[in-house]
């Protein structure tokens, strides 16, 4: 994949860091918010006439989008992290996903008292989770795991596992790596 496989996710990245919303973009390049939002999410391939109005209002060129997107390769601003919230809960989890085969990453924030502890999950990857700030605790196959801030879980792939917070007064921050081991899969 090159470069202008992924421009969606320069002309987004660009957008934001110019507080325009796609509303704006669509009135100033004359192409519709839902084309634009495409465009932004690798779904269509934009044409190059299309290309240009959108750098015309950036004030920018192809040269540069195509730069900015492959900064986006190796670093991925807080801002463009997809963001999935559970609002009953309260949970926060961000997505952190470089393209890079087989792997991806999620910051995750519970709340106090986070009552996740009947949601279980089974996934074909493998998952190691660090807590960077307060407590988590971490129910695999039944074995529970009280983890503080520093420690660090590995959970094999098909495991079922749960995790949840059960400190009253402070939230608990974690980072998780989701891999598969297609090596598994050779044999």
């Amino acid at each position: 994949m090159d470069n202008l496989d992924r421009i969606g996710d320069s002309i987004r990245s660009l957008r934001k860091s110019r507080k325009i919303t796609l509303q704006q973009l669509s009135k100033e390049t004359g192409l519709s918010t839902g084309y634009l939002s495409n465009i932004e999410r690798n779904i269509t391939s934009p044409t190059l006439m299309n290309i240009q109005k959108i750098c015309e209002v950036f004030n920018s060129s192809l040269s540069d989008l195509l730069d900015r997107n492959a900064e986006e390769r190796i670093i991925i601003r807080k801002e463009d992290r997809e963001v999935i919230l559970d609002e009953e809960q309260d949970i926060r989890m961000e997505t952190i996903d470089f393209g890079i085969n087989d792997i991806t990453f999620i910051y995750t924030e519970l709340p106090g008292q986070s009552d996740t502890s009947d949601e279980w999950w089974t996934h074909e990857f493998g998952e190691v989770g660090t807590v960077l700030e307060g407590e988590l605790t971490v129910n695999i196959n039944g074995e529970v795991f009280e983890l503080k801030a520093g420690d660090t879980i590995y959970v094999k792939p098909h495991t079922r596992h749960c995790y949840y917070n059960k400190s009253k007064r402070s939230k608990s921050v974690s980072f998780w790596t989701r891999f598969w081991d297609r090596t598994e899969e050779k044999e």
